[in-house]
């Protein structure tokens, strides 16, 4: 009797299952005939729309009976793919746009619902990152920090000396929000651009609270540890490298820029 209970239990929830799949999938497929897909301009209200639309369109279409379908990792990898393409074709587009930060915040946002990313998203970080409107020299930087636009980091991973240049007087900048970065030089008053100590973009800014710790892990600083910054030069190659990190003389120029920041703060 219990086994006969305990089959028709089952028998009753997939069939509740199937109906109500079968239900959302009627229903759904209304839905998608309205939705219109069309041209839109690179960067317009129109155009994060239809992000969202292809986003709900590919989830739909590659939807399972089961929860766990890996339907929203598809779609998320449909709308990072277009994002990417466009922004090659207009890469003059996002300079100063109004809605510059929507883009990289739906870029982020759809990033971050993956597994893991490729080695084509994680190299355009560096595109990404293009677009900080960080100034080139290190005073421009240091009065854009005593206006608490940037703010000094750690350049614990950005110190490994590199075609001559001696990375001690390396330092670090992180945008406010988190996302972008800037590598200077004390000695060069210059930014950093070599393919060792660059500063990168972020798809999930660091912190110490445990999930965001977790996704900087996952969708930045495990990529770089694969792929490295750039192509042709690894990980391996980076590390094996001369650190400067945490030598009087790298402690010592980082005290200094500190002092800089707080005298023009006041």
């Amino acid at each position: 009797m219990k086994r006969i209970t305990a089959t028709c239990i089952g028998l009753v929830i997939t069939i509740l299952l199937v109906g109500c799949h079968h239900y959302k999938t009627i229903s759904n497929q209304a839905w998608l005939e309205n939705i219109d897909e069309g041209h839109t301009v690179f960067l317009s209200e129109p155009y994060f729309h239809q992000l969202d639309n292809i986003y709900r369109r590919v989830k739909w279409e590659n939807e399972k009976w089961y929860v766990f379908d890996g339907s929203s990792k598809i779609a998320a990898k449909a709308v990072i793919t277009k994002m990417m393409k466009d922004l090659e074709s207009n890469p003059d587009a996002l300079f100063h746009h109004k809605n510059n930060d929507l883009y990289f915040e739906t870029f982020d946002h759809n990033i971050r619902k993956l597994n893991r990313i490729t080695e084509e998203m994680h190299y355009f970080r560096n595109t990404l990152n293009s677009y900080s409107g960080a100034p080139e020299s290190l005073d421009d930087m240091i009065t854009l920090a005593s206006e608490h636009k940037w703010k000094l980091f750690s350049a614990k991973f950005h110190r490994y000396n590199y075609d001559g240049i001696n990375s001690a007087y390396n330092v670090k900048f992180i945008s406010a929000n988190g996302r972008f970065e800037a590598v200077y030089n004390t000695e060069t008053a210059a930014i950093v651009t070599d393919p060792v100590n660059m500063g990168t973009y972020n798809y999930a800014p660091g912190s110490l609270n445990p999930i965001k710790y977790y996704k900087h892990n996952l969708y930045d600083l495990i990529p770089w540890k694969t792929w490295g910054n750039v192509d042709g030069v690894s990980y391996a190659d980076i590390i094996n490298l001369e650190s400067t990190h945490g030598t009087v003389e790298q402690k010592t120029n980082t005290k200094n820029v500190e002092q800089w920041i707080a005298n023009k703060t006041n």
